[in-house]
């Protein structure tokens, strides 16, 4: 109990200093509180917004909106091919944080693989989806679960293969349903992520390893190295704490959290374009600015549909569009809805299944290669073990993970067929990163067909650059 008020009192406090620094550097370094947006951004907004988000368009050539509503929760989505028709092979794309469907554009459109059937998806709250009462395991696996399941129960033909293609907090998700319903897909390509439970159980363990050298340097107090490798010990721990910093804002009390995302003309959101767009990266800031076009593109990347796609009097009786709660969100962004997701406890808490997922998920043939397969050292893995072939791939300038808690032990987390790689000049975004759109490409389309061939030499024929981690 003490531990966990400490641990809270922590976090409120880190949260708070971390908040006062970024409004300092907003608003010195970047004169964030005296901007505003121009007229020719909301022209180019406004232009951007029809082009990808009308649902009669097409956003990305080959491609239509369509909706799904599982659990209650009508969710938004992108496909190449017409509702019903079944096919062999089917992708399934979910994003992360702050994105939309739009976040996997340049890999949907690679003419590598438009034999193939493509889903992108919105998480609920983000893009064109609902909102959620509550962000947490009991809400998002349940409609993303059940979203997947209608999707092969439309687009997947019997003996069919789906791959589930994920990143960011799409890729938690997919870790998550991975490890806890395993019979959804054939494999799981999840990019900038992490598996949750194995980086909690490597947290864990550093911080009881330097625990005992302190416990054994009270006892003797002659040998100071302990104090030192205790500190060595928990480093990944305080790493990890400094690139999470704005997670601890985003968890402070939410008027104080939504005040951040607010403030300066929404400078945290047009920071993180400007990250996405490598104008900001690891070496530093580029002498560099965003055209107007260039800040509407990625502000419709992390928005979503505007005012013109609800239509008014008449109109708006025929619409079989977006949802109220879609609407509701057009004034921030959604940024409100978007930051729950780090608030809610979807990573780590418990998911009870609701009784029709359960025997949906029964229903699934599973292939014997894969009702077979082995997680590790244990007969099922750790909690958390992921039970399904997957692929992880990381960027190595990724400034979101220590990659020290990310990786150690991981392969006791993955079961035979899986691979973990590295993309040796990649970053968080992979999937607007030509490196990682190339890595992210021919690793799709490797899973795609039949696995015969290594993925090593596909993506060797990709030219990129990648440092393989493990393989089973």
């Amino acid at each position: 109990m003490l531990s966990e008020l400490a641990w809270r009192g922590f976090g409120f406090a880190y949260g708070i200093f971390n908040l006062v620094v970024m409004a300092f550097i907003a608003g010195t370094r970047d004169k964030a509180f005296s901007d505003r947006t121009s007229e020719e951004e909301k022209r180019e907004l406004s232009i951007a917004q029809k082009k990808y988000w009308d649902v009669k368009g097409q956003p990305i050539l080959g491609f239509h909106h369509d909706f799904y509503t599982a659990n209650g929760v009508k969710l938004h989505y992108v496909v190449n091919a017409p509702s019903g028709r079944k096919a062999q092979r089917v992708a399934i794309f979910i994003h992360g944080f702050p994105d939309s469907f739009l976040l996997w554009r340049a890999i949907l459109a690679s003419p590598k693989l438009q034999d193939y059937t493509l889903i992108a998806v919105d998480l609920p709250g983000y893009g064109g989806s609902d909102d959620l009462p509550i962000y947490d395991p009991e809400n998002v696996l349940q409609s993303l679960a059940g979203f997947i399941l209608g999707m092969r129960e439309l687009y997947l033909a019997e003996s069919g293969k789906l791959v589930m293609v994920t990143h960011d907090w799409g890729g938690i998700v997919g870790a998550r349903l991975a490890s806890e319903a395993k019979e959804l897909a054939d494999r799981w390509i999840i990019a900038g992520a992490i598996i949750p439970q194995q980086v909690y159980s490597n947290v864990l363990t550093h911080i009881a390893s330097a625990k005992q050298m302190i416990r054994t340097f009270f006892h003797w107090p002659f040998r100071p190295a302990l104090v030192k490798s205790s500190l060595r010990t928990l480093s990944p721990v305080f790493g990890q704490i400094a690139r999470s910093f704005y997670i601890f804002i985003l968890q402070l009390p939410f008027p104080l959290a939504q005040l951040f995302t607010r403030f300066g003309n929404f400078w945290f959101l047009r920071v993180l374009h400007l990250v996405q767009a490598r104008i900001i990266t690891s070496k530093g800031k580029k002498d560099r600015r965003l055209t107007e076009k260039e800040k509407a593109e990625w502000m419709v990347v992390s928005s979503g549909p505007g005012v013109g796609q609800f239509p008014e009097g008449e109109a708006s009786k025929e619409h079989q569009g977006y949802s109220e709660s879609v609407k509701q969100r057009i004034k921030d962004f959604g940024l409100r809805q978007k930051i729950r997701i780090y608030r809610e406890h979807l990573a780590l808490n418990p998911w009870e299944k609701s009784l029709a997922t359960i025997v949906a998920l029964s229903e699934i043939e599973v292939p014997p290669s894969r009702s077979n397969s082995g997680a590790g050292l244990f007969e099922d893995g750790p909690p958390g073990a992921l039970k399904v072939p997957a692929t992880l791939i990381y960027g190595k300038h990724d400034p979101a993970f220590e990659g020290r808690l990310a990786l150690e032990g991981i392969s006791d987390y993955l079961v035979k067929g899986s691979q973990v790689l590295t993309v040796q000049k990649g970053a968080h975004w992979l999937p607007f990163e030509e490196e990682g759109i190339n890595v992210l490409v021919e690793t799709t389309l490797w899973a795609l067909g039949d696995e015969k061939e290594s993925l090593n030499e596909g993506i060797r024929r990709s030219g990129e650059e990648v440092k393989w981690v493990a393989e089973k």
